[in-house]
This record gives C-alpha cells, structure tokens and sequence, in this order.
C-alpha cells in the first residue's frame, strides 16, 4: 500500500468518530429551537479532538514516510510544483484568515462583546492552529528543492 494511501486512511479513520458523534447529536436537537442545539463542552472537544489528530498524523506520517522513502524512485517522490504551490498558497490564506479572526475576537473581547470565558479558549485554539500551519508553510518553503539540490552538486 502507498504511504499516501495509509495517511489518508489514518485521517479518515480519525475523523469519521468526530463525524458520527455530531451526525448523531445535531438531528436529535433540532425539533426543539428554544433549547440549545449542542452542549456547551462541544465546540471545546471538537477543536481539542481535531488539534489531537493533525498532531497524530503528523507525527505517524512522518514514520510512514520514513518507512517507505526506499521504496520509492526519485521520480515518483518529487512533488509537482503546481501542487506545492497550491498547497502553499491554501495554507497562507487559512493563516491570514485566522489571524484576522483571532484580532477580530481579541478586540470585541475587550469591547466586551464576547464573554471571555468563551473567548479565551476559542482564541487559544486558533493560536495554536496558526502556529501550527505558519510553522510548516515556514519549513516547506524554506526546505530545498530538487532543482536546488542538483544545481549545487
């Protein structure tokens, strides 16, 4: 089985019990418009669950990978640069777009207008998140290509 493959298969397999866990809860609540349609601890567990499993794959795939590096030709590693570039590109944008949702939250929170019992974890999470992907846009862009390597040989 190709690596691509298994990592794929282990984010699935991750997700699908987050998935089913609100498939189940959203249909049961929503007869009932005055009650509040998830529980409170909800979006906390979602975010905690789906930060646990980015940093689970990240580190699995990295062994995956690792495993199956000598398997693979040279051709079939190198990635396509249009890819790359896209992936990069979807990247920045979620960083920029958090960002600007974590200023937005920072500043009404200081308005007053969020409860900051709510903001103030909800703010950490996307703090986290935005570490998380600027940190690997940093090192893929930093990371040499291989017309890099073959030009300094």
């Amino acid at each position: 089985m190709q690596p691509k493959k298994k990592i794929l298969g282990l984010i699935f397999g991750l997700m699908l019990p987050y998935v089913a866990l609100v498939l189940y809860l959203v249909p049961r609540n929503q007869g009932h418009p005055q009650e509040q349609i998830l529980p409170t601890w909800f979006p906390y567990f979602g975010m905690a669950y789906l930060l646990g499993a980015i940093l689970l794959v990240s580190a699995i795939s990295r062994r995956i990978a690792r495993g199956a590096q000598g398997k693979l030709t040279h051709d079939a590693a190198r990635p396509r640069p249009v890819v790359r570039l896209a992936v990069r590109a979807w990247a920045g944008y979620l960083v920029l777009v958090w960002c600007g949702l974590f200023f937005y939250g920072a500043v009404e929170t200081v308005k007053g207008n969020f409860e900051w019992q709510r903001a103030l974890p909800a703010g950490a999470f996307l703090l986290i998140f935005i570490v998380l992907f600027s940190r690997w846009l940093y090192t893929d862009i930093k990371k040499p290509t291989v017309a890099d390597k073959q030009g300094n040989s």
